[in-house]
């Protein structure tokens, strides 16, 4: 079975090709059942066409840390990544595609409402999907805020609503409990993706924008779980990210996509990770000792 750890996945994993993993990620062939928390992890199972797997994460506080594992439909273990690796660039594909499916074509300016792990592979996202010229960086952390900003060449801005208002399209990824924002900054027509807060009690929106906006979500079971967004006002979503590919619904105005993250994610994602990782001859094999990179 391989292993890829951080800079492996990586390798093995651009953000092009992750994206494209989220078509089959929120397809119609996948189950997802609620996760469960065990002790101080996060235990997340899933399917995706013919694979399953497990993402297993720790949710204290400054130790990220986990694996995801996919098994074949015969039950045998195709390989393991990175957990906490694969969340960031997985949770960031998402956005890309939600991004893709809602976003103004032409929008060229970018706000990134937090600074800490998910961040970079936001901004990576939505590069890729939208010409993006100015990426505004807002942090409770000066400090982090001018690190990220030097990483991928944008701008600090120390108040949340100005980076709002300046921006087309907007990424909040904070353990926020409180809006970030206040809706009077929001300029119709914006596009926002929040994915920060993965409980019933985490909130990153201001209620105005939810109940203005046209709001999607990764799934409506997980969602009406844990988004704590949409809990706090009652806010059902307009669709999915399911609908939106399968074209049954056609969103107009602002619009929210609301994630909380899904196993059918990992899994999609894991699976192309490890194909590309095969026939590249990266990773180890594991339990041998062996590095599977050739010669």
């Amino acid at each position: 079975m391989r292993w890829l750890g951080p800079s492996e996945l990586r390798e093995s994993l651009s953000m092009a090709d992750a994206i494209e993993a989220m078509e089959a990620a929120f397809g119609s062939d996948r189950e997802v059942p609620l996760r469960q928390l065990l002790g101080g992890s996060l235990f997340m199972p899933g399917r995706v066409g013919h694979t399953a797997g497990i993402k297993v994460v720790s949710i204290e506080p400054g130790n990220p840390v986990g694996v995801v594992v996919v098994f074949d439909d015969d039950g045998s273990p195709l390989g393991m990544v990175d957990g906490s690796t694969l969340t960031s660039i997985r949770t960031g594909a998402a956005s890309g595609l939600a991004t893709r499916l809602l976003a103004p074509a032409e929008a060229q300016t970018m706000a990134m409402l937090g600074a800490g792990a998910m961040a970079f592979d936001q901004v990576e996202a939505v590069r890729a999907v939208r010409p993006i010229e100015r990426v505004i960086v807002w942090s409770r952390s000066r400090a982090r805020a001018a690190v990220l900003a030097g990483r991928i060449g944008g701008e600090v801005e120390l108040d949340a609503n100005t980076a709002v208002a300046a921006a087309d399209i907007v990424s909040c990824a904070t353990p926020a409990l409180e809006p970030l924002f206040s809706s009077s900054a929001v300029r119709e027509g914006t596009h926002f993706n929040a994915v920060g807060a993965f409980t019933s009690e985490m909130v990153e929106l201001p209620g105005a924008l939810l109940s203005s906006a046209f709001v999607v979500v990764d799934d409506l079971d997980a969602a009406a779980a844990e988004a704590g967004d949409l809990i706090r006002v009652g806010r059902r979503p307009d669709a999915t990210l399911t609908d939106l590919l399968e074209g049954s619904v056609v969103p107009a105005g602002t619009t929210v996509f609301k994630s909380v993250g899904l196993a059918s994610q990992d899994v999609a994602a894991a699976v192309g990770a490890l194909r590309t990782a095969e026939r590249l001859g990266i990773g180890t094999e594991f339990g041998s000792g062996r590095p599977g990179r050739k010669p």
